[in-house]
């Protein structure tokens, strides 16, 4: 039975406010500053100084800018790490718009195919209803960009630098979505017409062309092959020529990429641990790498991390970055407010909870490039290698307390070395078939 608010009990929630100490001062400070600047504490800035046992020589830190590409960022941050050191190339780095225009192309295709499978369902359909919601979009999860590594290769930074779109995406995401959804009326009526597959086929690779166009405009057109010559930091000139961008990528970073995969750390009961999981209609290349999800209890999850580092290798990570967290001084802590002591009221929900209640899910990925341990071996807090450029943080390094990393980070790209012998063998079974997860589930949130 519904209850409206009636005259007598908001009185009760006045004098209620009324009676709390403190309330006018509270008032003030708040309708001044705002939430965040009343409750910020000094604590956390003392705790969080950035000095770390553990730590990477990993140079400045690049910028997404305008764009929701930090999944991409953090990939290639991981992968020119070595290449810096390898080559002796300082500030050197991968081109972040060659993968973007891939990842386009590719989610265009995966769209319209999810489109053709889907038209028997009517317009408000769940399903169909996710798909427009989003035909494509920036972000993207680690298995996605290992398909377009894997497919396409990468090339630097100077052989396909960054164009307008690339820094400030937002005109090219509205311009391809529109077309998108434009596509999926046309495709919805061929297959509900009972055109033929060749008809369909054919009609799909006419609107793959006219996406192709655009992404030539706007991001540029990636090379099949490329010359690059670059100085090593001892002035040797060096150069390559008519290297295609999957040459580039075994010469220069030269990673078996199946060996590392994608962990989680999602406590929900959907999702018992040691088990694989993939989420429906999640991807972008079709035919090529499909995400997996190999779940671990929280000690599990960090101690993969924490042995990663100490072997002098970054990890890639996805986490909900706007929780608990100062952009402008780089921090991560779930102490870093203290909104619950300046309103009197209680907000914590556990990591679960706030998966299951879309409180929480990942929306940034960056990279762990350190760590400080205890007497015992056991993490304090991480350092973070962010892609917002120098202006925020320590030149735009994060320091980030473990408390906030059980609360808030979902994903962690490991290398398979470091799994003991029975998650190896969970994996690498479970993968052929694993556990599929609805569309929406959280696991399927894009970085």
């Amino acid at each position: 039975m519904s209850k409206e608010i009636t005259s007598k009990e908001l009185e009760k929630f006045q004098t209620a406010f009324e009676q709390t100490p403190g309330s006018s001062a509270i008032k003030n400070a708040v309708a001044n500053n705002g939430i965040f600047a009343s409750s910020e504490t000094m604590a956390s800035k003392i705790a969080m100084d950035p000095t770390f046992s553990v730590e990477l020589d990993t140079g400045s830190v690049s910028d997404q800018k305008q764009s929701g590409l930090c999944w991409v960022f953090a990939a290639l941050n991981t992968m020119r790490h070595p290449i810096q050191s390898n080559f002796k190339i300082k500030g050197f780095e991968l081109s972040e718009g060659y993968m973007l225009f891939w990842d386009k192309l590719e989610k265009s295709n995966f769209f319209y195919e999810n489109v053709i499978n889907t038209a028997a369902l009517p317009v408000g359909d769940r399903k169909v209803d996710f798909l427009m919601t989003t035909p494509q979009q920036d972000g993207g999860q680690w298995d996605m960009i290992m398909a377009l590594v894997q497919k396409y290769g990468v090339v630097p930074k100077s052989v396909m630098p960054d164009t307008y779109s690339r820094t400030k995406s937002s005109e090219l995401n509205t311009v391809l979505n529109t077309k998108l959804r434009k596509n999926a009326i046309t495709l919805r009526a061929l297959v509900n017409e009972n055109k033929s597959t060749e008809d369909i086929e054919r009609i799909k690779d006419e609107m793959l062309s006219e996406i192709y166009k655009i992404l030539v405009y706007t991001v540029g057109e990636p090379p099949t092959k490329f010359d690059w010559a670059y100085r090593d930091d001892d002035k040797n000139y060096h150069k390559e020529s008519n290297i295609t961008p999957q040459e580039f990528f075994k010469k220069y970073v030269g990673w078996n990429l199946d060996d590392y995969i994608s962990t989680i750390n999602a406590p929900t009961e959907d999702k018992p641990y040691n088990h694989v999981y993939t989420v429906e209609m999640l991807g972008n290349v079709l035919g090529g790498r499909q995400v997996r999800h190999l779940n671990l209890e929280i000690n599990d999850f960090k101690s993969l991390a924490v042995k990663q580092l100490q072997d002098g290798e970054a990890v890639w990570f996805g986490s909900d970055v706007g929780q608990s967290s100062d952009r402008k001084i780089g921090i991560m802590d779930t102490d870093v407010y203290n909104i619950e002591d300046l309103f009197n009221t209680d907000l914590s929900m556990t990591k679960a909870q706030r998966l299951d209640y879309i409180q929480s899910m990942m929306t940034h990925a960056m990279v762990l490039t350190g760590v400080d341990l205890d007497d015992n071996g056991q993490p304090t807090k991480w350092k973070v290698e962010n892609s917002w450029g120098e202006k925020v943080g320590t030149k735009g390094y994060f320091v980030m307390s473990d408390s906030w990393f059980d609360e808030f980070v979902y994903q962690l790209v490991i290398n398979k070395k470091y799994l003991n012998d029975d998650l190896k063998k969970t994996f690498e079974t479970e993968s052929k078939d694993p556990k599929v997860l609805a569309p929406w589930d959280p696991m399927g949130a894009l970085a």
